[in-house]
């Protein structure tokens, strides 16, 4: 699998390098599914209507907002979990002051979940087990049937030696920097 990007142009505005041109790289990205589309996806795949997946799915996000109002975190199979976070203003010193109006609004969060592995970096569940950089224009055409299977594609478990989490940012794991192997 392969996750595409642009180079991006910024000019510093302050410091020691302020005027001076530099690049970096943003991940580029299709469009988005929606939720109708990602449904007719999953009836292809099983007996279920695109209308009935729907329903599923309308009612699947009702109770996630209602139990986030009542004060749950949600558990997102395979996703990780989503909560309701303080956006706070500052801190006081006398904890008797310490109350509600501190809080300047609510934005839900999410945390995404990961194993981690025996080198200490995190695989996140969401992402699949590598992923090579490709810049955009220059992707490879994906194969529509290579011989083999989903299930066959299905990475192994207990391999360690992917890497990628929250730390691994820098670089691209190729010489000319067009594309690598992040092995996320």
């Amino acid at each position: 699998m392969s996750k595409s990007y642009k180079v991006a142009k910024k000019t510093i505005n302050m410091g020691d390098k302020k005027g001076q041109t530099v690049y970096s790289v943003r991940p580029y990205s299709y469009g988005t599914l929606t939720t109708e589309e990602v449904a007719n996806q999953i009836a292809v795949e099983s007996t279920a209507t695109p209308a009935d997946v729907k329903a599923v799915l309308d009612r699947y996000a009702y109770y996630v907002k209602e139990n986030l109002k009542k004060g749950y975190d949600i558990e997102l199979l395979g996703f990780g979990k989503l909560f309701i976070r303080f956006i706070t203003g500052k801190a006081v010193e006398d904890e008797s002051k310490a109350n509600a109006k501190l809080v300047k609004t609510l934005v839900p969060a999410f945390r995404p979940s990961f194993t981690k592995l025996q080198n200490g970096s995190r695989l996140y569940n969401l992402l699949p087990v590598s992923i090579e950089l490709v810049k955009y224009g220059e992707e490879k055409k994906d194969k529509t049937t290579d011989g083999t299977t989903d299930e066959e594609k299905k990475p192994t478990t207990g391999d360690t030696t992917q890497g990628g989490g929250s730390e691994n940012t820098g670089g691209t794991g190729s010489e000319n920097g067009d594309s690598g192997d992040l092995g996320l």
